[in-house]
């Protein structure tokens, strides 16, 4: 399965980034650009079990599902695995900084075959994720840098 993996240093406290991630995750669409929409099927708060609905568009493909929350630890980890629609899984592992907040995200993902099949090709899908991923913790980190100031 391919893996995308980024980091970013955001000038907040880890508490923040993970209020933003976990406890507003229908926020999602704001800051990670092929996330049209991220909403919420169990009520608040996030907890293990807890299930959301997405909408991914992978370069004009619209990929509908829920994930839900497999693991977690309060400020520190959270771990989701979709249960419908791309296979994959996230993992958000914050960790405190010098300036505030280290935050990696991890996406292993399996691409369905129909969808490789209607996009130009693997390469440019993986590259392009890669590239979704980044722009999303760039965006992420203005947004909180902004609302919680940093």
């Amino acid at each position: 399965m391919p893996l995308v993996e980024q980091s970013i240093d955001i000038h907040v406290p880890v508490q923040a980034v993970y209020w933003m991630i976990a406890d507003q995750p229908e926020r999602q669409a704001e800051w990670w650009p092929p996330i049209e929409l991220q909403e919420r099927v169990s009520p608040p708060p996030t907890q293990l079990g807890s299930i959301s609905r997405y909408v991914y568009n992978m370069m004009g493909v619209k990929i509908k599902g829920e994930h839900e929350v497999i693991e977690m630890a309060r400020d520190e980890y959270l771990k989701v695995k979709t249960t419908s629609g791309i296979d994959s899984t996230f993992e958000f592992i914050f960790a405190p900084a010098t300036n505030g907040t280290h935050l990696t995200i991890r996406v292993d993902y399996k691409l369905p075959g129909s969808v490789i099949g209607q996009l130009l090709n693997k390469l440019v899908i993986e590259q392009k994720n890669e590239s979704d991923l980044r722009e999303g913790l760039a965006n992420l980190k203005a947004i909180l840098e902004r609302e919680v100031g940093g």
